[in-house]
Order: C-alpha cells, then sequence, then structure tokens
C-alpha cells in the first residue's frame, strides 16, 4: 500500500465536530475578560481528529527517518538542493522536518496565534556509533547534523520564563551494523548481530523507524496539544503570559556499547541551549514519549485476553506518568552541576508544586473525557474465546465498559516522581525526560504500554509461571509483530538461579538458551534494574558456570529475578505501523470507514493524555493567559545560547512581532550593557572581556507609546560572580521603561547603517 502526503481527507475527518467548553473539577484555568461577541473555551480542547490525521500522515510519509545521514540539514531546511537528500521513502528525515515545521507556523490550522511563532534550528553533530561487529569494519561516523528543532511564541507578560513540550522525532539510522548484515552473506543470521538475532539488537536498526507507536505518536500528540492551546487563546482574545517552546529533541535512540540509549538531543538542548542567567528558566516542560496505547485503550479491544480468557476483565493499558523528584534518591542522587543538591533539592519547592498540579490536571482530564463520553469506552473487538471450540460468539453490539473512573485514574494513570516506584524507573538512558529531571526542572514525560505482565504476554498456559511473568520490555514498540506471526514469542529471557551479590561479575541463570556472548542484558526490574554486556555464557542452573558480565554489578539482585536480553529488534520494528497500534488499542487495524480511519479505542487513548497535558499547560503556573498584545512583542535569544568561550555574542531579535503579529516595518534597539548600542533585527556584538551583561532590546512600529521590551542577562565568556538580579519574566520598572524608550528614540534617530553587523543564515542556526 503506497501512501503519498497529499491524501484526500478522509470522510471521518470531514465531519462536523461539535467543540464543547468542559470545565475540569478541580482544576480551573482562569480567564481573561475581553469583550469577544465569537465562542469563548474556558479550557484548551484538543482536536483528536487532527491528532489522527497527523499521525497517519506521518506514519505513512517520511518514515525512515535517519539522522544525520540524508544530507546537509542547513541547505535542505533552507530551501536548497543536497544531492546526499535522500528520497523520503530511503530517508525521510529532512521531508518530516518541513512537514513539522508547515504545520506549527500554519494559522489556518494552528489559528492566528501562529502567526507569533519563530521556528529555529540548533544543529549539533551526534556522537560515532559505538558498537561494532568481528565481521567486517566501517565508518562510524555521521556526515551531516542533526537538528533540535523547536518553535517559539514569545509570552507577553513574563517572556523571561519558558514551559516547553517536547517529542522525540527520531534517533535511529540504519545501524552500519545491520547494514553490513543484510550485504554481507558470512553470518547474516548471525545470532549475536544479525537478524537471526529475534528479540536481540545491539542497535536499533532502521527498518520500520519513526513507526506509529514508537516515536512518531509522541510528535502527533505535542501539535495537538500546540494547537488547542494556541485556538484556546484565540478563542478567547487572550495570549500566553509566558514563552511557548515546542521541541523536536532528535538523535534520542542511538545506542551506546552496552546497548543502552545516548538521548543526544536531549542532552544538547539541556546543556547548551538553557541560559546561565534567570532569564530563559523554565517553569515546566512535558515529554511527549510513546503515546500510541495508553488508557483507555484495552488490549485488543477486548478484556478477554491471550492469557484470560476464560473470565475475562483484563483492565487497559497503564499510562508511564512520570515527573520530577522533588528530592534526591537513588537514581537521582542531584550531584550536578554544581554542589550536591543544587538542582533538584534548591527547586524541590517547584517541583511539589508540579507535582500537586499535575496530578490536578490529570483528574481534571479523566473528568472532562469521562463526562464527553459518557463515562465508557467501546470494546470495539466483540470477540471471546471463552467457550468451547474457541470460536467467536455470534455478532453482538459493540459493548461498552466503565472507564475513566476515579480508581481507573488511580490504578493504570498514577503520577509518580522519577525513581520512586517500579513505574517510574526511567534513568538517563530509558527516558529523555530525566535529562531534564537531573537539572531539577519541573517536568514530566508520558507514555503508553513500554512492557508487559503476566496478563498481556502471548505465551500459551502451558507456560510456567515465570515464564508468562516475566516482563517483556519494549513489549508493543518493538517485537509484537513478530511475535503474533507465531502465537508465541522468541526465546531471549531467563531468570536469576541464585542471588548475586554486590561487584558479582558472574550471574547464575535458570536457562542459557538463546543468550549469545556480545548481547546487552537487563537484570531484575524497578530502582533494581542494571544493564551490560555478556562477555561468556556457561551452563545453566545455580550450580552452573552461569553467565559472565563486562562489568561489576551496582546492586544485589535475589534469586528468581529476571535476566532478558534486550527486546527491541529490527523484525519487530517492521509491525510499528498505524495499523499495528489500532490493532492493539481496539482489535482491529483500522475504523469502520475505511482504511484511513482510527478506531475509536486509539482515539481515545490519543486524546486522554493531550487532553490533560494541555489543561496542565494552560494554567496559570505556567504558560498562563492575558488579553493579545496591544503594542509590539519583544522578545530575543543569542547565538550561542551560552558563549561560554567567546567574547562575541549573535542577538537575534526575529522572534519579536507588531501587535498582529507580523513584522513589517518593526525597527529595533539594543543596549548591550556595556555602555555600546546598536539598531537592527538580528546583530553580533563582542564584548571587551568576560562579564554578566544586561542586554535590553526594544521593539517599535511607528510612533506608538506601546512599544515591547525584554531583557536578558547573558554570562559573557564564562565570567566571575553571580548574574545580576534582573526580573526572571524580563521586565522593567517604570523609570527603566522611560529610560529606555528614550535611549531607543535617540537611537533610531541617529542610526548608522554601520552599527548593524548582520549574520549569515549559516551563522544564525549554529
Amino acid at each position: 500500500m503506497r501512501m503519498v502526503r497529499k491524501l484526500k481527507r478522509p470522510r471521518w475527518l470531514l465531519a462536523a465536530v461539535c467543540v464543547v467548553a468542559f470545565v475540569p473539577v478541580a482544576f480551573v484555568v482562569s480567564g481573561v475578560a475581553n469583550g469577544r461577541t465569537t465562542a469563548s473555551q474556558a479550557t484548551p480542547v484538543v482536536d483528536r481528529d487532527y491528532i489522527y490525521g497527523q499521525l497517519f500522515d506521518m506514519s505513512y510519509n517520511d518514515v525512515y527517518r535517519v539522522s544525520g545521514a540524508d544530507g546537509s540539514p542547513e541547505v535542505v531546511q533552507a530551501g536548497g538542493s543536497d544531492p546526499f537528500n535522500e528520497p523520503a521513502t530511503i530517508n525521510g528525515w529532512q521531508e518530516f522536518y518541513k512537514h513539522w515545521k508547515s504545520q506549527v507556523t500554519d494559522k489556518s490550522v494552528m489559528s492566528n496565534v501562529a502567526k507569533f511563532a519563530t521556528v529555529s534550528d540548533h544543529y549539533f553533530h551526534r556522537l560515532p556509533v559505538q558498537q561494532t561487529n568481528p565481521n567486517y569494519s566501517f565508518n562510524p561516523n555521521y556526515p551531516w547534523d542533526s537538528d533540535d528543532a523547536e518553535v517559539t511564541v514569545p509570552g507577553l507578560a513574563c517572556a523571561g520564563k519558558r514551559v516547553l513540550i517536547a517529542a522525540h522525532p527520531d534517533g535511529t539510522p540504519v545501524s552500519p551494523t545491520i547494514v553490513g548484515e543484510v550485504n554481507n552473506p558470512t553470518g547474516s543470521t548471525n545470532g549475536n548481530n544479525g537478524f537471526g538475532a529475534g528479540r536481540r539488537t545491539l542497535t536499533l536498526s532502521n527498518v520500520g523507524n519513526g513507526g506509529a507507536y514508537d516515536d512518531t505518536s509522541g510528535v502527533a500528540l505535542t501539535m495537538g496539544e500546540y494547537q488547542a492551546l494556541l485556538r484556546w487563546y484565540d478563542a478567547n482574545g487572550t495570549y500566553p503570559s509566558k514563552t511557548l517552546k515546542v521541541a523536536l529533541l532528535d538523535a534520542s535512540a542511538g545506542r551506546a556499547a552496552d546497548g543502552t540509549y545516548l538521548r543526544e538531543g536531549a542532552k544538547y538542548y539541556a546543556n547548551n541551549l538553557i541560559p546561565q542567567g534567570p532569564q530563559g528558566q523554565y517553569a515546566m516542560f512535558a515529554e511527549m514519549n510513546a503515546n500510541g496505547m495508553s488508557y483507555p485503550a484495552y488490549h485488543l479491544g477486548t478484556q478477554y485476553y491471550w492469557n484470560n480468557i476464560a473470565n475475562g476483565g483484563v483492565g487497559p493499558w497503564r499510562t508511564f506518568i512520570t515527573d520530577t523528584p522533588s528530592a534526591p534518591n537513588a537514581l537521582y542522587p542531584d550531584t550536578g552541576p554544581g554542589s550536591p543538591g543544587a538542582n533538584i533539592t534548591a527547586n524541590s519547592a517547584a517541583i511539589s508544586q508540579f507535582n500537586g498540579n499535575l496530578n490536578d490536571a490529570v483528574t481534571a482530564g479523566f473528568a472532562q473525557q469521562g463526562s464527553k463520553y459518557g463515562g465508557t469506552v467501546p470494546q470495539e473487538n466483540p470477540m471471546r474465546y471463552n467457550h468451547t471450540g474457541s470460536a467467536p460468539l455470534p455478532a453482538v453490539p459493540t459493548p461498552f465498559v466503565p472507564a475513566y473512573t476515579a480508581s481507573d485514574q488511580s490504578t493504570y494513570s498514577p503520577v509518580h516522581p522519577a525513581g520512586t516506584a517500579v513505574e517510574s524507573q526511567e534513568s538517563s538512558h530509558e527516558d529523555e525526560a530525566s535529562i531534564f529531571w537531573n537539572q531539577g526542572i519541573p517536568g514530566f514525560s508520558v507514555g503508553g504500554v513500554q512492557d508487559s505482565n503476566i496478563d498481556e504476554n502471548p505465551y500459551p498456559s502451558s507456560a510456567s509461571v515465570a515464564t508468562r511473568s516475566t516482563p517483556i520490555l519494549q513489549y508493543a514498540g518493538g517485537g509484537t509483530a513478530f511475535e503474533l506471526a507465531s502465537g508465541v514469542p522468541a526465546a531471549g529471557m531467563t531468570t536469576l538461579a541464585a542471588a548475586s551479590a554486590v561487584g558479582a561479575t558472574n550471574v547464575k541463570v535458570a536457562s542459557v538458551t538463546n543468550l549469545v556472548v556480545g548481547q546487552p542484558f537487563f537484570v531484575d526490574t524497578g530502582l533494581n534494574l542494571e544493564t551490560g554486556v555478556m562477555t561468556a555464557v556457561g551452563t545453566a542452573g545455580a550450580a552452573g558456570t552461569g553467565v559472565t558480565l563486562s562489568a561489576p554489578l551496582q546492586v544485589v539482585h535475589a534469586s528468581g529475578v529476571p535476566f532478558n536480553v534486550n527486546q527491541g529488534q529490527p523484525i519487530g520494528f517492521t509491525g510499528d505501523t498505524l495499523e499495528h497500534l489500532n490493532f492493539f488499542a481496539a482489535g482491529a487495524p483500522h475504523g469502520l470507514a475505511g482504511e484511513t480511519a482510527p478506531t475509536e479505542e486509539l482515539l481515545r487513548a490519543l486524546e486522554l493524555p493531550a487532553q490533560y497535558t494541555a489543561l496542565l499547560i494552560s494554567g496559570n503556573d505556567y504558560l498562563g493567559a492575558v488579553p493579545k498584545p496591544s503594542g509590539t512583542v519583544a522578545y530575543f535569544e543569542t547565538r550561542p545560547v551560552n558563549p561560554t568561550s567567546t567574547n562575541t555574542v549573535n542577538f537575534d531579535a526575529s522572534f519579536s512581532r507588531a501587535k498582529s503579529g507580523g513584522t513589517a516595518g518593526l525597527k529595533y534597539y539594543w543596549d548591550f550593557g556595556d555602555g555600546t548600542h546598536a539598531v537592527g533585527k538580528i546583530v553580533s556584538h563582542t564584548y571587551s572581556g568576560p562579564q554578566w551583561a544586561d542586554v535590553k532590546l526594544v521593539v517599535a512600529k511607528g510612533k506608538t507609546s506601546k512599544w515591547g521590551m525584554y531583557r536578558q542577562a547573558v554570562a559573557v565568556h564564562s565570567p566571575s560572580g553571580s548574574a545580576p538580579v534582573t526580573p526572571a519574566c524580563g521586565t522593567f520598572s517604570a523609570a527603566e521603561r522611560a529610560q529606555l524608550i528614550a535611549d531607543a528614540k535617540y537611537g533610531f534617530a541617529h542610526a548608522s547603517a554601520r552599527a548593524v553587523k548582520p549574520l549569515s543564515r549559516k551563522r544564525r542556526t549554529q
């Protein structure tokens, strides 16, 4: 089936949608009186059809997204031509980014508030491939840059504080290891590195990369949340108080030598794109992970799952909602940067407040969706194999089961601070959000099913309880379609046959079948989870020679805990499709209206986390709402964001807007904080030496008295001492405003072309 981007809109998208404004329980977003006669919205309301439409589009177009290997993004994203830019059917990384940028800036899609949106590219070079293959050698380097792309809508009342919505668009190239196995007949079915390594992968391959579940669902949700927020502001005649950013964090799933994730885009963003001074700090962030199968989606659309075909009652998928811990713990010890306690502990009050707000938003989202859907969800697959002959019952109307209850929320969508429960075991190599949690930034990640339990594992009932209850890691995202083909997963899991001690380099396992030297492994679960590489595989049993590990274990592991190989694998990722996603949520590959139509349960599974995320972000503690601009909106950023090793700083005011959202006729005045000044939208300034510079921007249009102003304390060339005590919002006192306007008027009147040093686009994107 060949899908193209310019599809006719399916009938299910053409139906008129009646948008009802819901007032959530225990989570009130203050409105702003504005005198508009058009219908207002009490809260943001996500458009589930838009989310699914984008998921459908991106799951069939630009699917194979190889970061750092699709030609120069600096050239192609700027509209140029590069002979190394592959067709989207081979590598759609460039095309995916262009599609995303066009959506987030399209006012016909996002409302007129999108006129205030500016897209920026932050290019970086990812690390070389860290894994090798004994059969051949290859060049491990990536030839071109990766990109943390983001859209910025500058805040009006408090532009210096930011709110981030992020997702990962891809992260995995076609591994040279896998390519070598395909091209090299010797060892191409090798149990260690080749396609014969069912359920075992040293690097995630690009066979199906960018699929519906693994990452694209998270990107689609961020787009839907962003749309809901902008439409809410437009409907009410309001505007964000703080600065909104939506980002694609690139190069996510590259693998280190031990099989763990590198999360390079998130690390680059957190370490390089957050200013050091009081302005530009994050009030919160939301990381959308693999969200395609989430509460209230049921397994195959029925409660009569494989391991519960007699009695039914298997509940919906759990949603992993994990936020920043308010106190250090074993996984997040709060040891840097700076002195211990400098991040999480120092921001504990804001983190605790965020945890409360997030819980309230989830509760409000459940209440809102429960009200909208009458407290039920359909079981779209009516098949029940719980009677003689294992044949389906006669056709019956689609049954509806209770959903969105407080008990459901507590059971299937609890909020856990990172590192405090089995569900929140995510460490730096498992969740991009952990990069921000370590910095003490309030925020959360949300994802659908990531591993399995005894009721979900598709083993026959004859298998042992120990086998059936061993979690399958990356259950839905990597491998399920392969498992369904035969009905039984390939072997690759066992348990410890004896307890292990701290510092052990050998463990005893119940079975060594399918364990191969060189494979990455996972041992134990929850807070005790450890990973490494097997360097020798011996015999099974408590008295056997066991498995030798590449590095000593850090904690004690009890006898009987899981010992797994990594479950992600190239064969399984060919099943990471939208049909697969619909099937697992609702028991059908698509909706009743045809192959482009969604199932109802998948729509619900996508809608709920997007809805409570939009409710949270719109709250007064985060984006908030103020009356729409009555004058110019001033905002700038620097390149580099943190000029730690240079006296030359580039200043970019292209984020600024007139009150209409346009840029025509704007004038820009700069006070660089060292006694020098300039005019121009994009300028460069060289300081005499290291210093904290209180840089001020004035943006004017015509002779209006409502000029926009913004300031940022910039750490030039790693200065000593503390940042100046300037308002975190980047605002000014009345006296400061008056003086700055007078300076700007003089500057505009005496401007010289030589006072402005424009930057090339190449330099603007560094």
